[in-house]
């Protein structure tokens, strides 16, 4: 599906000659129409650098008929025989069970870890059928970028298919966030007649400094115990410090700990050019150590029982 096109050069920084090269991915089939996502890409002739010899400059989406529903462009700088910053994209169909659209996912280099990679959706646009945008593919939000993953799909997948979250109606993406110490699973739901794409859920909890925007959310640990044989842990009965008194329990490095969930602030911070997700201070998760359940959110209590920060 697709191919690379060489069209020609352009010059770039320190009188580097730049190629212009043309990818394109599809036919992409959504609603009965036939899309195609174009990737207009710079590349430094020469360069043996796999990671910095190309970069993407154009983005465009292009019905059957040759018709431009999209485009964006993206900055870029020569550096030497390569490029100082590589963005690279991919298409995929996003099927759902309530629609279907296209999935962009870019990804940047140099980057984090656990960075680099953001995410945009596309629909057919939902609304007036006299309205100028009816039958154009439109995107449902800026580029989403976090700390974390998708989870759902894979690379080189054609298709993604949406996922399904408990007690929420609608079609699902979900995303594993990191926090400090553990992953959160957020999902992000599709509203496809309202061509948009946000948190799952809206939550308020009333707290000692007021109501707060804390949901709890499933989570994803990987326990590395500490070289002591013995330790303890501050086990809350509510992820609230002033809700009773603590239980000091122990923890060994053969107890049984499972990690049942988090209580955490989603952030959803919007600018020009995207969308960050990312997770509030003082995040609180829930355990349950050789049978005794209950909350911790200290830096102590987190690398007590195996979970120390990282990232």
């Amino acid at each position: 599906m697709g191919g690379i096109l060489l069209l020609g050069v352009a010059q770039g920084g320190a009188g580097v000659q730049l190629e212009d090269v043309e990818r394109a991915v599809g036919p992409l089939e959504i609603g009965g129409q036939r899309f195609t996502v174009l990737l207009h890409k710079k590349r430094a002739p020469g360069s043996v650098d796999a990671d910095f010899g190309e970069t993407l400059a154009r983005l465009e989406i292009k019905d059957g008929a040759g018709a431009v529903h999209y485009q964006k462009t993206f900055s870029y700088e020569a550096a030497g025989d390569g490029f100082a910053d590589s963005l690279d994209a991919t298409a995929q169909v996003l099927q759902g069970k309530n629609g279907a659209g296209i999935l962009i996912t870019y990804g940047i280099l140099p980057s984090t870890p656990l960075g680099g990679e953001s995410w945009q959706v596309f629909g057919l646009f939902s609304g007036p059928p006299s309205s100028p945008l009816n039958g154009k593919i439109v995107p449902f939000s800026k580029p989403i970028s976090t700390d974390g993953q998708l989870i759902n799909g894979r690379p080189g997948e054609t298709i993604v298919q949406t996922s399904q979250e408990p007690k929420l109606q609608g079609d699902v993406l979900h995303f594993r966030v990191w926090t400090g110490n553990f992953f959160v699973i957020i999902p992000l739901r599709i509203l496809w007649f309202r061509n948009n794409i946000g948190p799952g859920w809206r939550c308020s909890k009333m707290t000692p400094k007021g109501p707060r925007p804390i949901c709890e959310y499933q989570v994803e640990a990987e326990r590395r115990p500490l070289e002591e044989d013995m330790t303890f842990v501050r086990l809350h009965v509510e992820a609230d410090e002033g809700m009773g008194i603590p239980a000091h329990v122990v923890v060994r490095q053969d107890s049984q700990v499972e990690f049942l969930g988090a209580e955490v602030e989603l952030r959803w911070q919007e600018d020009a050019n995207g969308i960050g997700m990312s997770i509030g201070d003082d995040p609180w998760l829930k355990v349950r150590i050789d049978g005794k359940e209950g909350w911790i959110h200290t830096q102590e209590d987190f690398v007590a029982i195996g979970l120390p920060q990282a990232g």
